[in-house]
């Protein structure tokens, strides 16, 4: 039995011309029926410009095609109408799919029809150099809210054409940009100060009437460099208290949410530098979280990105260890006409390898092995041929193995506690998170099969790997010393372990002694063969610069696809030692 499988599908990919709008063809040609296809209406106006179902209207080209495009392998874009879209919907919902209302927070400058945020541009996002797209976060000119305007049209949209829930992807959650990079605008200090009670200092305080960009960099400087913590649990409660606003409504009327949340980047990171906490948001709500792990077509579309296909594929276990209780999809970059990539045609073996990979990740719950991810969101839908479906589907049946008994690869030791602890400890330090060690080590050929949650450990079996051993709760140092049904092998930051405190008398332990910061690594309960050959890597210098200064003055990434976080020296000879 399969797991999810959901379609986003751009409008293009259906067919206006035909009875049924090209929903039966559709699905004869994926020989399978989907749980959902979200309906790509793209722009954010088929909410914001939602005037009921009284009179048919023509949607403009963005909502008709992903940016507008002129058009497909199959067809030329088509001038939808709403009641084209109501029919669409209708007929989705009869075959047993559920139809989702698919939207980014984008904006295109009116080039295709009179947009909303024109005569709404309180609520883009105001970058320290830019203003662009939505941040749906802000409140509208008369002081309410966007979310409550957004919400109750989300709500007349959802019903008026039957769609089974809300999807939405890039600039509406999460932002455009990272949290160093904006929004820094009066309205977000002003939400800010009321929720913390932070003073400002005078010379902001008095310029809270001025939102031009070397205002809002001044803001930005100070709040990253004296209230950078709570600038990040600011927003997290935001981000939060949004979505439960959202869910709450939707769920009333028997609708789901599924939020992309994650853009490219692993829980600590999507906290840091987006300010959202996976976690929260499931608690508010949302029903699925839809992790955006596409190295394969990133690679495609922007070759001069580096490979950092080991760096995602670690996302869908670490999301699944931070948030056992919400639904996963992962993001499966098939192929984009937009975008102008497609690993069908392009890179089969690799798609192959994505789809084996991300289906090959388990979590330990202690009671048994589940699968980290629920199922896929087919990124993009439209475009794929029968035979193209049928090569699929295969591939999803030998990846949706069931009843897996044991994973004879190491467990990876999730720890909530590790992870809040990681905030502080990074801003402080730039130490590297549970995310950098496990695909560092899985580039090295030292890769975890499964990961478990710390309550777990009494249940687990075989060898395990546990970053920042110091970051975990004193409970949880116990029960990893007190573990001894495989080996344990365990980083940590120097600063802060004594192994003698929790009666761990390694086999091995090594330093890094080439970081201003370093970090140790230590094991035990093993039979090592190798232990000078281990020795003798850790002792090597790689001869790469140490940060300078106050690691939290260091230089922060505003491109996630590139670079996401800054961190401290971490020799390669002390990484291919641990690995």
């Amino acid at each position: 039995m399969m797991g999810e499988i959901h379609v986003w599908m751009p409008m293009i990919g259906f067919d206006r011309d035909e009875e049924d709008k090209g929903v039966a063809k559709l699905l004869e040609r994926m020989s399978i029926t989907p749980t959902g296809v979200s309906a790509f209406l793209f722009h954010p106006d088929i909410v914001h410009q939602h005037a009921g179902m009284s009179s048919e209207r023509v949607l403009p080209p963005d909502n008709c095609s992903y940016y507008g495009s002129a058009r497909n392998e199959d067809r030329c874009r088509q001038d939808w109408t709403t009641y084209d879209l109501r029919t669409l919907v209708a007929k989705l919902n009869e075959a047993g799919v559920a139809p989702y209302l698919g939207i980014m927070g984008v904006e295109l400058g009116d080039r295709w029809h009179r947009e909303w945020i024109s005569d709404h541009p309180e609520v883009r996002f105001a970058g320290r150099e830019f203003d662009w797209s939505l941040n749906v976060l802000k409140r509208l000119a008369d002081g309410s809210y966007y979310e409550d305007f957004f919400i109750d049209k989300l709500c007349e949209v959802l019903v008026d054409y039957g769609f089974a829930g809300l999807q939405v992807a890039d600039n509406f959650c999460p932002s455009t940009s990272t949290l160093y990079d904006g929004d820094f605008s009066a309205d977000m200090l002003g939400q800010f100060i009321d929720h913390t009670g932070i003073d400002l200092p005078a010379e902001l305080a008095e310029g809270l009437s001025d939102d031009s960009c070397a205002m809002r960099s001044r803001r930005g400087d100070w709040i990253w460099g004296v209230c950078r913590q709570e600038w990040v649990e600011f927003n997290v409660w935001r981000w939060e208290t949004f979505w439960r606003k959202v869910c709450d409504r939707l769920h009333a009327l028997g609708k789901k949410v599924i939020v992309l949340g994650m853009y490219c980047t692993d829980p600590f990171e999507t906290l840091y530098c987006e300010g959202i906490d996976l976690k929260r948001l499931v608690g508010a709500g949302v029903d699925y979280l839809m992790a955006n792990i596409v190295p394969t077509g990133l690679r495609l579309q922007h070759p001069e990105i580096p490979d950092h296909w080991h760096r995602h594929m670690a996302l869908a276990p670490l999301t699944s260890a931070f948030v056992p209780e919400g639904k996963l999809l992962s993001l499966l970059g098939v192929k984009d006409a937009t975008e102008e990539w497609d690993m069908l045609h392009h890179a089969p073996c690799l798609l192959e390898r994505d789809i084996y990979t991300l289906l090959s990740y388990m979590t330990d719950t202690g009671q048994g092995l589940k699968r980290c991810l629920d199922g896929f969101m087919i990124c993009l839908g439209d475009g794929i041929r029968a035979e193209e479906w049928a090569w699929l589907r295969e591939r999803f049946e030998i990846g949706f193995v069931e009843d897996v008994e044991k994973v004879l690869a190491p467990t990876l030791i999730w720890s909530d506690t590790a992870f809040y602890n990681t905030l502080p400890a990074y801003i402080r330090t730039r130490r590297w998170t549970v995310h950098t060690f496990t695909y560092d080590m899985a580039e090295r050929g030292a890769l975890c099969g499964a990961v478990m949650r710390s309550e777990n450990i009494a249940q687990a079996e075989g060898s395990l790997f546990v970053p920042n051993f110091d970051l975990l709760s004193e409970a949880e140092k116990h029960a990893v010393a007190a573990y001894r049904k495989g080996a344990v092998v365990c980083t940590a930051a120097v600063e802060n372990v004594d192994l003698a405190d929790h009666g761990i008398c390694p086999d091995i332990y090594f330093e890094d002694a080439f970081s201003t910061y370093p970090m140790c690594a230590f094991a035990f309960n093993t039979s090592l063969e190798n232990k000078d050959a281990i020795m003798a890597l850790a002792a090597l210098d790689d001869g790469t610069e140490n940060l300078t200064g106050d690691p939290a003055d260091a230089a922060e990434h505003c491109n996630v696809l590139v670079e996401t976080l800054t961190f401290c020296k971490v020799t390669v000879g002390f990484r291919d030692a641990c690995a």
